[in-house]
């Protein structure tokens, strides 16, 4: 309202609010509510999840032509999600103290990395923000919808393992010592495919508890190996030479690092300040090592396609895009086209995968009712 009015003030005071402090007195209830919404605000945690639909809205109201601290003071009152309107109140206090929206993300590593910060940071430098929000948004989500890709081509392959091991112990546990009774006292001696469906039952009921605690064990184990420095490192370059999968992970870096790199360069970033901040976007850290060694040549002066083409985990066609792209002084729009590529790939991967899985899962159930059922009609004809 000040500067609408072209006001500026020249002194400021803070009122000591003792009227409210005298109303809250008063009335204990309202004190105790606001003392329980205040104690409630402090606990609300902020994670990453949180960025993309704030994000989102900020977008959309910049796009109406709405400046970024009034929509901030908006969505601080108005929306509905405590940790987006805590968000807003957090920066527009921010902005409120002459910081920039900048600033403000840098403040909170545990929402906004240093991609989106910088980026920001770059579009407030050009009066270009709402542009660049669009394309932060629209990079995540395009990063949102190949990790829902991979959980749901996930879900339906161990959904179809839990029933299978649900019948597995149903048969084991509850069927099979009820007609074992039977099956030995029809006499002669059982088939093999009997002898193994019940000696397994056994081994189960004596045994399990054994192999479910050195499994748990192991899982632990190697969850705690992986929170080490060393362990972590050896567990990314493990996960990207496993056969199949390797080259999944490895492809889904590799689309994440294109993705970056265009957004950052398409809006006026130096290539060896995008190339270092692509390299925090990796989540793989033996990738991420590859990518510091490659962005060192470049600054000694080697070419993006050589340095790239170093670390082996880009092929042939894109080496030959990075080529073009540096000979004619253009490389986003040869950085645009392999995300593309790489996220068909990467579609065609799990719809393959989501087959073979579920293959392999159906015939591993028919084989153990098969088994099951051969081996108590054959005993039984016997």
């Amino acid at each position: 309202q000040l500067a609408r009015r072209k006001l500026r003030p020249t002194i400021l005071s803070e009122n000591a609010g003792k009227s409210s402090e005298g109303k809250s007195a008063e009335n204990p209830i309202s004190a105790w509510i606001q003392a329980r919404s205040s104690s409630q605000e402090k606990e609300i945690k902020f994670s990453r999840k949180v960025a993309l639909p704030f994000l989102s809205t900020i977008k959309e109201l910049l796009g109406c032509g709405i400046q970024a601290g009034d929509a901030l003071q908006m969505l601080s009152t108005r929306l509905n999600d405590p940790r987006q309107k805590k968000l807003a109140s957090v920066l527009w206090d921010d902005l409120r103290q002459g910081k920039s929206l900048s600033d403000g993300f840098r403040n909170l590593p545990d929402v906004f990395d240093e991609s989106v910060v910088n980026l920001v940071e770059a579009g407030e430098a050009t009066g270009n923000l709402s542009n660049v929000l669009d394309r932060i948004v629209t990079n995540m989500e395009e990063r949102r919808a190949i990790q829902n890709k991979l959980t749901a081509a996930l879900a339906y392959p161990l959904f179809l393992i839990g029933i299978c091991i649900a019948l597995v112990f149903l048969f084991l546990f509850y069927l099979l010592p009820q007609i074992q009774d039977l099956l030995t006292s029809l006499g002669s001696k059982l088939p093999l495919a009997t002898r193994i469906l019940i000696g397994l039952s056994e081994f189960t009921l004596g045994y399990g508890w054994i192999v479910l605690i050195l499994l748990v064990g192991g899982i632990g184990s190697i969850l705690s190996w992986r929170k080490t420095a060393v362990g972590r490192m050896k567990f990314d370059q493990l996960m990207i030479r496993v056969p199949l999968m390797g080259k999944f992970f490895r492809d889904t870096q590799v689309m994440v690092i294109t993705q970056t790199l265009a957004l950052l360069l398409e809006n006026g970033i130096t290539m060896v300040q995008s190339l270092h901040m692509t390299e925090r976007s990796v989540s793989n850290l033996w990738m991420r090592k590859s990518l510091v060694e490659a962005r060192s040549k470049v600054v000694e002066g080697a070419s993006l396609s050589s340095a790239f083409k170093s670390t082996g985990y880009f092929d042939e066609m894109a080496l030959d895009i990075f080529t073009v792209g540096e000979n004619t002084g253009n490389i986003v729009p040869g950085l645009k086209q392999m995300t593309a590529q790489y996220n068909e790939f990467i579609d065609k991967f799990i719809k393959n995968f989501l087959g073979i899985i579920s293959i392999g899962v159906l015939l591993t159930a028919f084989s153990f009712v098969a088994l099951i059922a051969f081996g108590i009609i054959s005993s039984v004809f016997q």
